[in-house]
């Protein structure tokens, strides 16, 4: 009986073996099939071997390995080893075409949710929710909002840069990491709890610890994974940070919808966490708790880019072009005049030479080495005949998008005048673009892509443009700045598997001259 065991022992083992490599080659025929299917494509850095060498040459040195593709291969398709895999790097002639497929077939939130690790650290980097308020509620109510805002901005600017009449070193991406939270959270929550401290310690901490992990679990092979979740310290933080939002955001979303039910006439709050729960059940988002992670989502996308690309702004004007602080002062005092000394949206629009400083800032600071980040879905064949298999990752140069002579000018020179002069005809437009409105912080085009191209640009764009200038006019008016003495050089970037962002550990000298 004990051999009889055995036998049927031996023969289940081997049939589960049998069905395993089965299951698995059915699994892994496509994977090599498109894998056979990339190969037609040249690969950067072939040189360096397996595709493991690859990938940790791409996590030392992204800028350089897509330089050397976009020299090589400038007008036709490459590959590129990532930390994450292989990628399909396309000239920007193809993003009119690729603009326009479907989401069913390529899309962005599958190389987005790559990016931050969706299935391990349950963040939904897009919802339709939160995209549809973006744009059809905060985009057209920042007239309205931008009162409010200035005003918190007048208050916060100078609590957390001080009013030190003898120059200060400050760490100007954790202050005004602190600042834009403050501000952004006055549109977004209100000015009743913007300045909840445990919920600003939430919302800025969460990003840091999302991002970070993400990195970490990206390191880990993909099979791997599921190991690597519950051995990061991370992954707790990240699932902690999303408690304590809820634990502060539920009891006012449900007082908020109680008062609602029972007052007649009562009065709204004007803030993005009103016009979700206003519009929640529209788009099947029911509970209390899924608001509040929308809320926290929301911070992790707005905070973070509005303070990087300030701090950069920072960073550029104090190395670059210190001379021009005080075209940039003239400007935004000759404006507010005009308007009464109000700083509102009209206002804005009329700083044309601030808004290029941001723009060049925009082109001199490429946020990654790609842009237009998509995971094809179904296999497409383009109208020149070429195929992007499915299961593969593409992209766009964008580093070197925005360093390219025939499209920028001098590229390695930084010219805050750069879209000033094009936008008023003083030189004419290298693009060759009929609209001079193409150069705006806040454009969309293929040469400069870091908004991203189509139907999924950053919908917060006119937000942040709109808090980087208030943001920025009232430190230029009441500040002077300059750089740390004895510091010569540009601070660099800090550069991650292709992420680009300011070196967080920087100071810059304020000297406070407001009244």
């Amino acid at each position: 009986m004990e051999d009889v065991q055995e036998l049927l022992r031996s023969k289940l083992q081997f049939g589960l073996l049998i069905g395993a490599l089965v299951v698995g080659g059915l699994t892994l025929w496509p994977w090599i099939a498109d894998d056979r299917a990339l190969r037609k494509f040249p690969l950067v850095d072939q040189e360096f071997g397996s595709r493991s060498k690859r990938r940790n040459r791409f996590v030392q040195d992204s800028i350089g390995i897509y330089e050397k593709g976009y020299k090589m291969y400038r007008d036709v398709i490459f590959r590129i080893t990532e930390s994450a895999g292989e990628v399909i790097v396309l000239p920007i002639k193809y993003l009119e075409e690729l603009r326009k497929i479907p989401d069913d077939i390529i899309r962005a939130t599958e190389a987005t949710e790559d990016v931050i690790q969706t299935k391990y650290l349950h963040t939904t980097p897009e919802d339709p929710l939160l995209n549809h308020i973006l744009r059809a509620d905060l985009t057209h109510k920042l007239s309205q909002l931008n009162e409010r805002l200035c005003e918190e901005a007048a208050r916060t600017v100078p609590e957390f840069l001080g009013k030190n009449r003898e120059w200060t070193a400050i760490k100007v991406n954790a202050t005004l990491l602190q600042i834009v939270a403050i501000v952004s959270g006055n549109a977004f929550v209100g000015p009743d709890y913007n300045r909840d401290e445990g919920f600003l310690r939430t919302t800025i901490n969460f990003s840091v610890d999302l991002f970070g992990t993400a990195y970490q679990l990206r390191a880990w092979p993909w099979f791997l994974r599921f190991i690597g979740q519950y051995r990061l310290p991370g992954v707790k933080a990240v699932k902690e940070h999303k408690r304590r939002a809820k634990e502060f955001l539920e009891p006012i979303i449900k007082e908020r919808r109680a008062r609602l039910a029972a007052q007649e006439g009562y009065q709204e709050a004007d803030d993005m966490l009103q016009w979700m729960i206003a519009k929640a059940d529209k788009f099947n988002v029911v509970s209390d708790a899924d608001l509040a992670d929308l809320q926290l989502t929301l911070s992790m996308t707005a905070i973070h880019t509005t303070t990087m690309m300030t701090t950069w702004v920072l960073y550029d004007l104090m190395y670059f072009c210190p001379e021009v602080i005080e075209d940039l002062r003239t400007e935004i005092k000759t404006v507010l005049a005009r308007h009464d000394g109000a700083l509102n949206t009209q206002a804005m629009s009329e700083m044309m030479l601030l808004d290029s400083v941001m723009r060049e800032t925009l082109r001199y600071n490429p946020v990654n080495v790609r842009a237009f980040q998509r995971y094809v879905r179904k296999t497409v064949k383009l109208s020149d005949g070429t195929v992007l298999p499915k299961g593969s990752h593409i992209g766009t140069p964008m580093h070197n998008v925005h360093f390219d002579p025939d499209l920028h000018p001098d590229p390695l020179v930084y010219n805050p005048y750069r879209f000033y002069d094009i936008r008023t005809g003083k030189v004419p437009d290298p693009l060759g673009y009929s609209d001079p409105k193409q150069h705006q912080f806040v454009s969309l085009n293929k040469e400069i892509n870091t908004f991203g191209y189509g139907r999924h640009a950053c919908p917060g764009r006119f937000f942040a443009s709109n808090e980087m200038k208030l943001l920025l006019a009232r430190i230029l008016l009441d500040y002077d700045i300059k750089m740390p003495e004895g510091q010569t050089t540009r601070y660099q970037n800090v550069v991650s598997s292709g992420a680009v962002m300011p070196d967080p550990t920087r100071d810059l000298m304020f000297k406070y001259i407001g009244k």
